[in-house]
């Protein structure tokens, strides 16, 4: 099965990003308002914060990247199958207040972030 990636077309820099995220306010899960992480925990991965994938089924998520969510938690064990960034590993990861899925915990042995699936999650 093929994997599909495709990179929003609008590249931040890393600038950009922390300009965007000036503001401190609280980014929440979009099923239960529970708090999941803060805009300044926003990274950029491979060149860009939002990325658009497809999963072995076809299912195609538009996730963003971020360093640390607190308000997800792991839910399953580590797989490196399909995964969408060479070299990491990842996990399910759901909200810890409604179990709603956000999306995915991915490690690396030098690193580890977060790809949350952005219509799960609701910016300030």
């Amino acid at each position: 099965m093929e994997l599909i990636c495709k990179q929003s077309p609008y590249k931040e820099t890393r600038e950009e990003s922390k300009t965007l995220t000036q503001e401190e306010k609280s980014i929440v899960c979009a099923s239960c308002n529970n708090h999941i992480t803060d805009p300044s925990k926003q990274i950029i991965v491979n060149d860009s914060f939002r990325h658009v994938f497809a999963n072995p089924h076809g299912i195609v998520f538009e996730i963003g990247c971020f360093s640390h969510a607190g308000g997800a938690r792991p839910t399953s064990i580590s797989s490196t199958e399909f995964s969408w960034f060479s070299g990491f590993s990842w996990k399910i990861c759901v909200c810890r207040y409604c179990s709603s899925h956000l999306g995915w915990i991915f490690l690396s042995d030098s690193m580890k972030f977060y790809g949350l699936i952005l219509e799960k999650i609701i910016f300030p």
